[in-house]
């Protein structure tokens, strides 16, 4: 994965977005309109997938993947 922030179930949303800008399509597959919430600022992956009733394994696999396929193609 690139270098930055390491994403797990308690990384803050708007950590990763900041990162890789290209992961706010993996969130919006999943109906989490994370570039539109206060909530994203604050709060973890795991949180916004409770919320939202993502399993949040997959959408961690999903960033990771987003995340490898944007540093590999660098």
């Amino acid at each position: 994965m690139a270098a930055g922030v390491e994403i797990t179930k308690d990384t803050i949303i708007a950590d990763v977005l900041r990162e890789h800008p290209e992961c706010i399509e993996v969130f919006e597959r999943h109906g989490m309109p994370c570039r539109m919430c206060a909530g994203a600022t604050t709060g973890t992956i795991a949180e916004g997938a409770m919320m939202h009733d993502v399993d949040v394994d997959l959408i961690l696999e999903e960033l990771r993947a987003c995340c490898e396929a944007k540093s590999s193609s660098a």
